[in-house]
């Protein structure tokens, strides 16, 4: 579908199908747990004391999770563990209203996602599979005929292309045919090279992947400078974006830059105090993705999903999102008229 169409379509009744890793997370509080330690030469009897975190995680995952919050009812395809892990996030989606009859479970063990947050709740990832797991693995059979007859907001991330070739494949292959049928293809680069690496053939499925997609999101010089080779962020937008290929590039609290065909523009994101920053961008997309099934514009959708994931970052609580979200996107909407 062309990107021009995508404000004139109705796409309430288009499903979001989230195709993607979903997995346990490990949230380790390094940083606060080292300030305690700190205190306690000085005051033994200082009695605070940080907990290691475990999560459903994994960035559609997460995303799968927060649209679910806000009342979407995606699907989510994704390939679940048989342990006691897949079980627990088989449930944990499907409490937050995540439709999950169209994942399926291997024969596998769990890996996990272990974030360590240092003092100001930065996080650094790091990947672990066990000799008794795999990462996520896809093929035609993950994607039953019946989701091909009718379009859909299809969104997934550089997260399933990862060093498993064919899966990769299949899941480009599924894109390309939902792409057939006037879906919108929207997908987040979330490269991860310090996890997976960027080897040539890794490369090559995010190229093959770029040329379908009607929407790329992602964050930083970090990610679009290592798929166009540019050093800074404009040009790297500017070299990938197309005639009908939107760019939506995040730059931490700086604004985020919205590329529509060669036009480029910025949306000044929420100033707020993080609390945490783990989930921020899955949580950006999930909101992105809610005011895009609404018919918003593009820059109406980012303006959407900075609030939501301000939010979020400035909570205590997991993934949160403000109960009057629908409320503040529509509001957005009546700002941009009443700017008319």
């Amino acid at each position: 579908m062309r990107l021009s169409n995508i404000r004139d379509s109705d796409l309430k009744d288009y499903d979001i199908i989230c195709v993607g890793d979903l997995c346990a997370d490990l949230i380790i509080p390094y940083g606060e747990t080292k300030r305690i330690l700190e205190i306690m030469q000085k005051n033994p009897a200082c009695g605070d004391k940080e907990e290691v975190l475990f999560r459903s995680g994994g960035s559609i995952g997460n995303t799968a999770k927060i649209l679910g919050k806000l009342e979407q009812r995606p699907l989510l395809i994704a390939d679940l563990t048989n342990d006691q892990i897949g079980d627990f996030l088989k449930k944990e989606m499907e409490n937050h209203g995540v439709n999950m009859d169209y994942s399926y479970i291997s024969d596998r063990g769990s890996y996990i996602c272990i974030a360590v947050l240092d003092a100001e709740n930065e996080r650094t990832m790091f990947v672990w599979v066990p000799p008794w797991a795999r990462l996520d693995r896809f093929t035609g059979d993950s994607f039953p005929e019946e989701l091909f007859l009718k379009p859909a907001i299809v969104f997934s991330s550089g997260m399933v292309l990862h060093d498993d070739i064919e899966s990769g494949k299949a899941v480009i292959e599924f894109f390309k045919r939902m792409k057939e049928n006037q879906s919108i293809l929207v997908f987040d680069l979330n490269i991860r090279a310090e996890s997976y690496g960027f080897a040539e053939e890794r490369r090559a499925l995010f190229m093959e992947m770029l040329e379908h997609v009607d929407i790329v999101l992602g964050s930083g010089v970090e990610e679009f400078g290592q798929i166009t080779g540019k050093g800074d962020l404009h040009e790297a937008v500017r070299a990938l974006a197309g005639k009908n290929r939107c760019i939506i590039a995040r730059n931490g609290k700086e604004p985020v830059l919205v590329q529509e065909g060669f036009e480029i523009s910025s949306v000044e994101t929420e100033t707020v105090k993080p609390v945490t920053t783990v989930g921020a961008g899955d949580t950006f997309n999930a909101a992105f993705l809610m005011a895009l099934r609404q018919g918003y514009e593009l820059r109406q959708c980012v303006s959407f999903a900075n609030k939501i994931a301000a939010y979020m970052i400035s909570s205590t609580e997991h993934l949160a999102i403000p109960d009057n979200a629908q409320g503040l996107l529509e509001n957005i909407g009546l700002e941009k008229n009443e700017r008319r």
